[in-house]
């Protein structure tokens, strides 16, 4: 009788978007490091990525089917007053004195906002 295999290609690089293995260390297109990622999420307006020093922040066009091109880097350390917003789920913080606002859709608020508390991130839950 024959293994049943199952292949997933859920694993998704943030520099060019390609779909790798579970278990792969490096982009099979682009061959970026996949370790460092702590959280990728896909989200209507942006792509977000988490690793262990920054937040960044891959835009979309308007039409929401594209990027664009444009990277934002916000390094966590530099992350003040970091706050989640409801009921109107968006992620709140001051970097470099300006007031940043990404909203989110309902699953990536609730991944983005376990994921930042397992790494220790202060936050307040505003209403």
């Amino acid at each position: 009788m024959k293994e049943a295999y199952e292949t997933s290609f859920n694993k998704i690089c943030p520099s060019c978007g390609v779909g790798n293995p579970r278990d792969a260390s490096n982009c099979i297109v682009c061959d970026r490091d996949l370790s460092e990622t702590v959280l990728f999420l896909e989200d209507s307006f942006f792509d977000l990525e988490l690793t262990q020093d920054e937040l960044v922040e891959y835009r979309k066009n308007f039409y929401r089917t594209r990027r664009t091109g444009k990277v934002v880097r916000y390094t966590l350390k530099d992350m003040e007053e970091v706050k989640f917003g409801h009921p109107v789920k968006r992620f709140i913080f001051k970097y470099h004195g300006e007031r940043v606002v990404l909203p989110l859709e309902e699953v990536n608020y609730e991944r983005l906002k376990e994921t930042l508390e397992s790494l220790g991130i202060k936050f307040r839950n505003v209403e």
